[in-house]
């Protein structure tokens, strides 16, 4: 089985490490085209969880987290290129600060990687958890509200405010730009039948940060169509998705790391 601390010796060798050069060339993958039609050798994904909250003192995601990077070598042999991960504190203020951060230092001008003839595509991946959930949810919208039932781990605990501080109206549905349903449908084709494609986020942490993050994503893909010309850009694209997972007592950890592992490739597959 896969699983964080054990995993099948014909997916991670560490043979694969010991050998430099096998590693390097498993950065030269054929080249794809982004969005905008430019070329590009990699899709990088970051990957975000939380940590505990009201009534959820055990976050699955977070569990998740560390599976996936005890698998960082594997995916990567895959083809697979996770380029950071995080663990989120389950509060507006962590949400805001962390999305702001993360799209600053890897989309933004001084974004560097060790391998500077890559062009990336960017793809966030947010991990969160429906308590109540029985299927892996793929969520196609966030929503400008921010509602939360209840109080986050600061106390905070707003009723129809708005999330974004721009010009958008309260409500306002954002939209990944992936291709949910053509994902999903592959992905059950791949027997992941516990597969959905979700239009409620809900209106708590989850949505927050969803929306935070489209909205960003929006606003690096604007910037770089401004800046067609810039052959110096690493970063050629970006997309954001949230999934809900469910509690391991509903979907096993072991499926449920196989089931984010099926969606990393079949993402790394779809995007152009």
């Amino acid at each position: 089985c896969v699983t964080c601390g054990c995993v099948e010796k014909q997916l991670i060798d560490p043979l694969y490490i010991q050998d430099t050069m096998a590693i390097e060339q498993l950065r030269h993958v054929d080249e794809k085209q982004s969005p905008g039609g430019k070329k590009y050798s990699r899709c990088s994904f970051v990957v975000t969880g939380f940590g505990p909250f009201a009534g959820v003192p055990n976050n699955p995601t977070s569990k998740l987290i560390s599976c996936l990077n005890n698998n960082k070598v594997q995916l990567l042999e895959d083809g697979v290129h996770i380029l950071e991960t995080h663990i989120l504190d389950t509060s507006a203020d962590a949400a805001k600060t962390e999305i702001r951060g993360i799209y600053s230092r890897l989309c933004g001008d001084n974004y560097l990687d060790n391998d500077s003839s890559t062009k990336d595509v960017i793809v966030m991946l947010h991990l969160g958890v429906n308590y109540r959930g029985k299927k892996m949810q793929l969520e196609q919208c966030a929503y400008n509200d921010a509602t939360f039932r209840v109080p986050d781990n600061n106390g905070y605990q707003p009723q129809k405010k708005c999330i974004l501080g721009n010009s958008s109206t309260f409500g306002h549905c954002l939209r990944t730009t992936l291709d949910l349903n053509e994902i999903c449908t592959q992905l059950q084709q791949q027997g992941q039948s516990a597969c959905c494609v979700s239009q409620d986020p809900g209106r708590f942490v989850c949505n927050y940060t969803y929306c935070l993050s489209l909205d960003q994503c929006q606003s690096v893909n604007d910037s770089l169509e401004n800046s067609e010309q810039d052959s110096t850009k690493q970063i050629v694209g970006c997309h954001s998705l949230f999934l809900h997972v469910t509690p391991f007592a509903e979907i096993s950890e072991d499926a449920q790391l196989r089931f984010i592992i099926s969606l990393l490739k079949t993402i790394d597959r779809n995007v152009s």
